[in-house]
C-alpha cells in the first residue's frame, strides 16, 4: 500500500493508502467478484498460511473498481504485523486458464521484508545540468558489480546498494567489499558524469538481465533492493548534482493485467492483424513484438472509471495506466529524464506524446520556476523518427549513427556511404545528416557503446579493436572520446566504457555479463579513465560545447581528409578547437599548421588533454601523433 504521507494527485494511487484495490474496466463481475487472499509468510520455511479468502466489492462511487479496506473487520488483520497477499481472478488472457493468483499491478513493494518505502527529495534545479551539458552514463544496475552465486562465477549480482558505492566513497556495497578500485574511491564522482541512466527498475520476472520484462510497474525489482534504498540513492545523486534518468518498457509487458483483464490492456500482434494496433509505427507492415510478454493495447477506449480524477468518463485503460505510474515515479524517486524503450514498437505515437506531457507537467509542478532545461524525455527506435521531435512526441531520440561514425572514424574509415570527410562532418555535428535533421544539440543522445552490445560492431570498444586487428587500443579509446565529447549531442557512456572494460561472456550471454570495474587499476585502462574524466569535466563547464555551432576549418586533402579540424562554439563563448588525426602517421616536422585558427594572436590558449598552456608563437601549429586528438580553448 502507499505511504499515508504521499499525496499523487491521482485518484487512484492515493485511494490505495487505505484499500486493497483491483481496477478492471469493462468487465461485469457482480457475480463473480474478484477475491483477495492474503497471509503470512515464514522465509526460514518457505512458507505461505493463508488468514484471508475474501472477496472485494465494488467502490460505491464509481464503476469498475473493486476494494477492501485493510481495516475491515472481514480480515482482522494485525497492526505491525506484515502480510503478502494476491488477487484470485478469473483468466482472461486467450489462454483461459481458469481460476488463478495474481499479483497487484498497482503494488508499490514487491516483498515489505526489504525496508519501507519514503519519498526522494527533488533536485535543487539550480545545482543540475542543463541538457547540453549532460553527461550521461548507461548503466544496468545489477551490473555495478561481477560476482559467484549458485549461477555460476561472473554473474551480474550488483544492487541498489552497489550503485551507490560507484558515487559514494564511505559505500562498500552489497558486493564491492573485494573490489578495492571501489572500496577506495567512488568511481562516477571520479568520472564526473552529471546524469545517471538506470536500466529498467520496475520489478521484473527474471532475477537477472537488464529488466526490460517489466512486470510491476510500481514497484522497484526486488532482486536491486527496495525502495528506500533507491530514494537513498536518489538523494545522493541530487546532493551531488546529479540528474536521474530511468528507462520505462510500454511496448509490451509482463504484468498480471495479461490475466486480470487482457481484452483491455493487451493484444497478441498475431491474432488481430486487422488491427492497427498490431503494427509498428514508423513501419511499414511490421507487427509489434512482445518478446516473451504481452503487447500493451492502446487503441481501445472504455467508460470506465478514471483513475487520474476519479470520475466516470471514457479512458484508454493502458494511457491510465502508464500514466499511473509515470505519477508514482516522478513523484517517489524524483526522476530527472526518462528513455522510453522502444518507441516504435509501442506502436502509438499520441499515447507517447501523452506520456511525455504527462511526465513534463509532473516536472513542471515540483518547482516554483522550473526551468525546461532541466527535464527530459528520449525516444530509443534505430529507425530514427526524428519527426517525433519535431511534431512534439519527445524531446529527443538516441543517434546511433554516431556509434556507427565514430567505430569507422577511428579505424580510418568512411560510413553510411560517405567520404571520409563527411563521415566526420556528419558524425561532428548531427544537424548535418539531411535524413535525420536534428536542430539543437539536446535533441541527440551519442555514444560510442550502448547496451545491447549484440551484433557487426556493437560490442564493447575494446573487443571491437581487437576484432578489428587493433592492438594500439589506449589511443584508439582516447580520439573515440574525444569525438564523442566534443560533438553536438548528449555524450552517453555505456558502463565500463570509461576504462575500455572488455567482454568476459559469449556474446549471447550479454545480459548477465556485469561491468567489471577492477580492471580500472590496469595502467592503460587507468590512463584512459583519466582521460575521459578530464574531457568529461570540460564538456560540463564549457559554454561552447553547450552550443549548435560548428565550424570546420581545416580538411587535409593531402592525407586523404584523414586530419580535420573543428571549431564549436557561438559568438561571444570562448571556441573550442579541435584538430584529430585519423591516421597511423604522425604529422612530419616540428610543426603543423591549422589556416582559418580563429584568434590567433590571443597569448591564453590552453591544450585540455595535456593540461598545458600554448605559447602564441605555437597556436595553429602544434604537430600530432598517430591517432590523435587535440582540444584547444582560452
Amino acid at each position: 500500500m502507499a505511504s499515508s504521507e504521499t499525496m499523487y494527485g491521482l485518484d487512484l494511487l492515493d485511494r490505495c493508502k487505505d484499500h486493497f484495490l483491483l481496477w478492471m474496466p469493462g468487465l461485469e463481475l457482480s457475480s463473480d467478484p474478484p477475491q483477495l487472499v492474503l497471509g503470512t509468510y515464514d522465509a526460514a520455511t518457505q512458507t505461505f498460511t493463508q488468514v484471508v479468502h475474501e472477496p472485494l466489492s465494488q467502490a460505491p462511487d464509481t464503476t469498475d473498481l473493486w476494494q477492501l479496506a485493510p481495516s475491515s473487520a472481514r480480515l482482522s488483520l494485525s497492526d505491525g504485523a506484515v502480510y503478502h497477499y494476491w488477487f484470485e481472478v478469473e483468466d482472461t488472457s486467450p489462454d483461459k486458464r481458469g481460476k488463478m493468483h495474481v499479483t497487484d499491478p498497482f503494488a508499490h513493494t514487491v516483498d515489505y521484508r526489504k525496508g519501507l518505502p519514503w519519498k526522494a527529495r527533488q533536485a535543487d534545479i539550480e545545482r543540475t545540468a542543463a541538457n547540453n551539458y549532460l553527461v550521461i552514463y548507461e548503466l544496468p544496475a545489477s551490473w555495478a558489480k561481477e560476482g559467484t552465486d549458485e549461477r555460476g562465477p561472473k554473474v551480474d549480482v550488483g544492487t541498489l546498494a552497489d550503485v551507490r558505492a560507484l558515487f559514494d566513497p564511505k559505500a562498500v556495497g552489497d558486493m564491492f567489499r573485494s573490489v578495492e578500485t571501489v572500496n577506495t574511491g567512488a568511481i562516477l564522482l571520479d568520472l564526473g558524469i552529471n546524469a545517471l541512466e538506470l536500466l529498467p527498475l520496475a520489478d521484473t520476472k527474471t532475477r537477472d538481465e537488464w529488466g526490460y520484462a517489466s512486470a510491476h510497474y510500481f514497484a522497484v525489482d526486488t532482486d536491486l533492493g527496495s525502495s528506500s534504498q533507491l530514494v537513498g540513492l536518489v538523494d545522493l545523486l541530487h546532493e551531488k548534482g546529479i540528474r536521474f534518468f530511468t528507462d520505462v518498457v510500454m511496448a509490451f509487458g509482463h504484468d498480471p493485467y495479461g490475466y486480470i483483464d487482457f481484452d483491455q490492456y493487451h493484444l497478441r500482434p498475431d491474432d488481430e492483424k486487422d488491427n492497427p494496433d498490431a503494427y509498428q509505427s514508423h513501419t511499414s507492415g511490421v507487427l509489434r513484438d512482445a518478446y516473451g510478454g504481452q503487447s500493451w493495447r492502446y487503441l481501445k477506449t472504455t467508460k470506465t472509471y478514471d483513475p487520474e480524477t476519479g470520475q466516470k468518463r471514457d479512458v484508454h485503460p493502458s494511457w491510465a495506466f502508464h500514466q499511473a505510474h509515470l505519477t508514482r515515479w516522478m513523484t517517489d524517486f524524483g526522476v530527472d529524464g526518462l528513455r522510453l524503450d522502444s518507441v516504435n514498437n509501442v506502436g502509438n505515437w499520441d499515447f507517447v506524446r501523452s506520456y511525455k506531457e504527462k511526465s513534463w507537467s509532473l516536472f513542471n509542478s515540483r518547482y516554483a520556476y522550473p526551468d525546461t532545461s532541466r527535464f527530459l524525455v528520449v525516444g530509443e527506435e534505430f529507425s530514427m523518427p526524428v519527426e517525433m521531435i519535431s511534431s512534439g512526441y519527445l524531446n529527443a531520440l538516441w543517434n546511433d549513427p554516431f556509434q556507427v561514425r565514430v567505430r569507422a572514424a577511428i579505424l580510418g574509415k568512411s560510413a553510411r556511404g560517405d567520404n571520409f570527410e563527411w563521415t566526420i562532418r556528419k558524425m561532428i555535428d548531427c544537424t548535418l545528416n539531411a535524413s535525420v535533421p536534428f536542430t539543437d544539440g539536446a535533441q541527440a543522445i551519442n555514444y560510442i557503446t550502448f547496451h545491447d552490445v549484440e551484433g557487426i560492431r556493437k560490442e564493447r570498444l575494446c573487443n571491437f579493436l581487437e576484432n578489428n586487428q587493433i592492438w594500439d587500443k589506449e589511443k584508439r579509446a582516447k580520439l573515440a572520446f574525444a569525438c564523442l565529447l566534443t560533438a553536438v549531442g548528449i555524450p552517453m557512456i555505456f558502463a565500463g566504457e570509461e576504462f575500455c572494460d572488455e567482454h568476459d561472456l559469449p556474446i549471447q550471454e550479454k545480459q548477465v555479463d556485469p561491468v567489471n570495474y577492477s580492471r580500472k587499476s590496469e595502467p592503460w585502462r587507468s590512463d584512459v579513465f583519466e582521460d575521459v574524466a578530464n574531457l568529461v569535466k570540460f564538456r560540463k563547464k564549457t559554454l561552447a560545447l553547450g552550443d549548435v555551432d560548428t565550424e570546420f576549418i581545416h580538411v587535409d586533402s593531402s592525407r586523404g581528409g584523414k586530419i580535420m579540424a573543428w571549431k564549436r562554439g557561438a559568438q561571444g563563448h570562448a571556441p573550442v578547437v579541435v584538430v584529430a588525426n585519423f591516421s597511423g602517421e604522425s604529422t612530419p616536422g616540428q610543426e603543423y599548421y591549422v589556416p582559418n585558427w580563429p584568434d590567433r594572436e590571443r597569448d591564453d590558449w590552453r591544450e585540455i588533454t595535456q593540461g598545458r598552456a600554448v605559447p602564441r608563437e605555437w597556436v595553429g601549429r602544434e604537430p600530432l601523433m598517430e591517432w590523435e586528438a587535440k582540444i584547444y580553448t582560452y
